[in-house]
């Protein structure tokens, strides 16, 4: 016994099925099972794999039918050729009309006899057995074709067994292709029926065991005019293929389709991708219209255009193939025939008076065909009219709906990237666990924005996530093309950074130790800001170590390095307490009633002063401030401690104002220096004491008063004593030397001495000695003439260490221009300003154009 015949022991045949009257023949490869062909139930459709469930008989007696599962056979349908005879056996005798190879998918054993076993087995296109490969997976950078290609390659199918190359539409690569618990068959089924691909089968033209896939997306892909009579059979047969019990059925379906999707990458044009379709001829036949929204369409396409290779997946292709889909519901035909070589995806044009809709022609969409020993084969045909307009599309299988979200992880360019590696969107790659593929790193997906809770043109809330942060990916409306990151999670890699070790404490902080906690334990309660970067921190509350330890309580701000406060509408520093954060934030009475205290001193003392006939302060800056800083309305500073301030530094300290500066003190003011004391003034030097006196004492070393250009007057209400306890007194004068008492004097003038009384003169002594002439001369000091002299150093605007060198500059001073030149430090030559306040300085890079005044 082998494959196609049974033998007897001398070698002789007993059975061969292909010389039997059988019309149907079953040979399954590499079996030594002789099938006989009962009956035949077939089932055939546009973009499915076909299925035939065959019922044999068979000499084996059953025990090892299941071998032939998932073995290549070949069902194959034959007709007597009414040219062969006895007479002309040069002849074949049987015309093959068609061969349907495929794999056996399941074997049932039905009966049983001592002559003969009855079984069925189920005869698939290789194909279905994709439906046996059920996964989850991930497919990025590619078209629709190119994936149902390659997943037919990775399944053992050859390229000569699959043909997309003629496709009429062109289809653009996708950034990422979910499936999500599929089989691959239901897969590509899926991704097919998304963009309008529908596939037949048939046999390649020079090998007939050979099944070829054809794809197809345009009526020009259907199996072109294949004629047949329609003819009644009135109870009589010929030789002739035919059909017969053509019908229609009519329905009304929706008039239009439009589609319409959001593209966030153009989202900046705040518009929506939207086109409709309306391809229907028959008014009468059309109501109403779809509206389909959220079909992944990144642009609109054209809709007037009708050229081959017109890009697929737009707004106008996806309206286009969804109405042309309703459209196949508008006129169903049926019809039946005993030709077995028509099959779906024939156009088969009708002759014999068939109704008006199959005129244009029938498209075969699907078939039920049938045969046995006693039956001739009969197919049951459907199909809908042939048009110029539209064309047949399968039913939009529904994507799978991932419900909540789905574990991956942030995939940067190396394992553990110390750097978030988003795109100039600041979307993410992630790497999904249930992805078994292996990719670059950093490439595992297409890219995937982050949700966030707020978000706006540049602003909002974003935390990068590093690699190998553990996120849960969210889809959009469930779709497996739309993901976003959810959120991320803390696992066993990435701790968490609040436990049940801190459990009162809440945290924000980055991989790098940028941190915002905030403290709810009771009775220690506080915020810290803080970066590594300098130790700079902000503390507030009850103030800790690293380690939990108290160090203090309040507010601290430090840094280990520069620090500023700057405020440009009023800064106020103050010790005055506002318990429990009553009161407003500008609350400055106390600081006020300091002002306003030292003011009414000021004012008496100038009072007095005044009285004294001596220069007073001059009390309308400081009565200006005041009210500056009431306001605060200007860029003022106004410092209160409640119980003292105290400024200190082991350095050097500067006190400086531009226009003037007041210093008052209720009771006393101390001005101390270890080494030397000086006081330097433009104009006048005032010192005025309402009572007690003035002290001038030098320890050591001597006084000396001296006006350079003016007199020295001293004015006592009572007593004036010059002493000099171990010295001598020593009075001279140029000019003129003069004593005066009760109208008694002595003049010493021009080598003189007059002595002027309006009594008498009295000399006590024991003697008067006259000698001769002698004279006194004393070295009489000498005062150089000429103004304040004052220097300018010139730098960058808020650049003090770019120095200006040799720059010119003009001095405009009361009418006077003075130009000059800075040296190698940026250091102007002595001017003359006696008038410090009347000057302006302009630099110039050209004498004749000045560019800018300073």
């Amino acid at each position: 016994m082998n494959g196609s015949e049974i033998r007897f022991s001398n070698n002789s045949v007993l059975f061969n099925p292909e010389e039997s009257l059988n019309k149907y023949l079953l040979n399954i490869s590499r079996s030594d099972l002789i099938a006989d062909v009962e009956s035949f139930t077939g089932e055939e459709a546009l973009s499915s794999p076909y299925r035939y469930s065959i019922r044999f008989t068979s000499a084996s007696n059953g025990d090892d039918a299941f071998h032939i599962v998932q073995k290549k056979a070949t069902f194959t349908l034959r007709a007597a050729n009414p040219e062969w005879s006895k007479y002309l056996p040069d002849r074949d005798k049987w015309t093959v009309l068609r061969k349907i190879p495929g794999v056996i998918t399941s074997i049932n054993r039905i009966s049983s006899s001592a002559d003969e076993t009855l079984y069925e087995a189920v005869l698939e296109h290789p194909l279905a057995l994709l439906d046996m490969r059920y996964r989850s997976a991930i497919y990025q950078n590619v078209s629709v074709p190119e994936l149902v290609k390659s997943i037919l390659k990775e399944n053992g199918f050859e390229g000569y067994e699959i043909n997309f190359d003629r496709l009429f539409w062109a289809y653009p690569q996708r950034e990422m292709i979910v499936q999500w618990k599929e089989t691959d068959l239901a897969f590509i089924r899926r991704l097919l029926s998304e963009v309008g691909i529908w596939f037949r089968f048939e046999l390649h033209p020079e090998h007939d065991h050979i099944m070829v896939m054809f794809f197809g997306d345009s009526g020009a892909h259907y199996i072109r005019r294949y004629k047949i009579a329609a003819i009644n059979p009135a109870g009589m047969t010929g030789d002739l293929f035919t059909v017969r019990n053509l019908m229609t059925r009519h329905a009304v379906v929706p008039a239009s389709v439009s589609v319409r999707n959001y593209n966030y990458r153009e989202s900046k044009m705040l518009r929506t991708l939207e086109e409709w379709a309306d391809l229907s001829r028959q008014p009468e036949l059309v109501s109403g219209g779809e509206y389909h929204y959220g079909d992944i369409h990144l642009s609109a396409g054209d809709r007037w255009s009708n050229r081959r290779g017109q890009e697929a997946e737009t707004s106008w292709h996806y309206a286009r193939i969804r109405h042309e889909y309703l459209l196949t519901k508008m006129i169903a035909l049926e019809a039946t025939t005993d030709d077995p070589m028509i099959v779906p995806g024939h156009d088969i044009d009708i002759s014999g008076g068939a109704p008006a809709a199959f005129v244009e022609g029938m498209v075969v969409t699907r078939m039920l065909s049938a045969g046995s020993r006693k039956r001739s084969f009969q197919s049951e045909l459907s199909g809908v009219p042939y048009s110029k307009i539209w064309t047949f599309r399968p039913e939009r299988l529904p994507r799978p709906v991932i419900t909540g979200t789905i574990p991956a992880r942030i995939s940067g360019i190396s394992l553990n990237d110390q750097l978030s590696r988003i795109d100039n969107q600041g979307r993410y790659r992630v790497r999904f666990n249930f992805d078994q593929a292996e990719w670059k790193k950093g490439m595992e997906s297409m890219p995937v924005r982050l949700g966030r809770q707020y978000a706006g043109d540049t602003y909002g809330i974003h935390f990068p996530l590093l690699d190998n942060t553990e996120v849960g990916i969210a889809f959009e409306n469930g779709d497996p093309e739309r993901p976003f990151i959810a959120h991320a999670f803390h696992d066993e890699i990435n701790p968490d950074l609040v436990t049940d070790l801190n459990s009162t404490r809440n945290v924000i902080r980055t991989p790098r130790n940028n941190k915002f906690r905030m403290e709810d334990k009771r009775g220690q309660e506080h915020i810290k800001v803080a970066t590594e970067y300098g130790k700079s921190q902000l503390n507030l509350g009850h103030l800790v170590d690293s380690a939990g330890k108290p160090r203090g309580e309040g507010v601290e701000l430090r840094t280990d390095k520069q620090a500023a406060l700057r405020s440009a509408e009023g800064f106020h520093i103050t010790t005055e307490a506002q318990p429990k954060a009553t009161g407003k934030q500008n609350d400055m009475a106390a600081t006020i009633a300091q002002l306003e205290s030292a003011l009414q001193l000021a004012r008496s003392l100038q009072a007095s002063t005044e009285m004294a006939d001596t220069p007073s302060a001059d009390l309308a800056p400081v009565t200006e401030l005041r009210q500056k800083v009431a306001k605060q309305e200007q860029a003022t500073l106004s410092m209160h401690g409640e119980a003292g301030v105290a400024v200190t530094s082991p350095e050097s300290a500067l006190i400086h104002a531009g226009k003037n500066l007041t210093t008052t003190a209720k009771q006393d003011m101390n001005v101390n220096a270890f080494r030397r004391m000086t006081l330097a003034t433009g104009e006048v030097f005032s010192v005025f004491v309402r009572k007690a006196g003035m002290v001038f004492t030098a320890a050591k070393g001597a006084i000396r008063l001296t006006a350079q250009k003016g007199e020295i007057t001293a004015v006592a209400n009572q007593n004036i004593n010059l002493t000099s306890s171990q010295g001598k007194i020593v009075l001279n004068a140029k000019d003129e030397l003069l004593l005066m008492c009760g109208g008694a004097g002595i003049r010493l003038k021009h080598g003189e001495i007059e002595f002027i009384a309006p009594q008498y003169i009295q000399f006590r002594a024991p003697a008067v000695d006259y000698m001769a002439k002698a004279s006194l001369d004393h070295v009489k000091p000498t005062f150089a003439e000429g103004e304040l002299a004052q220097q300018f150093r010139l730098h960058a605007p808020g650049d003090p260490d770019h120095i200006l060198k040799q720059q010119r500059f003009r001095l405009h001073k009361k009418g006077e221009v003075i130009d000059g030149i800075t040296d190698e430090n940026g250091e102007s030559p002595l001017l003359n300003t006696s008038e410090l306040d009347t000057w302006s300085l302009e630099l110039v890079h050209d004498i004749e154009n000045p560019e800018g005044t300073v």
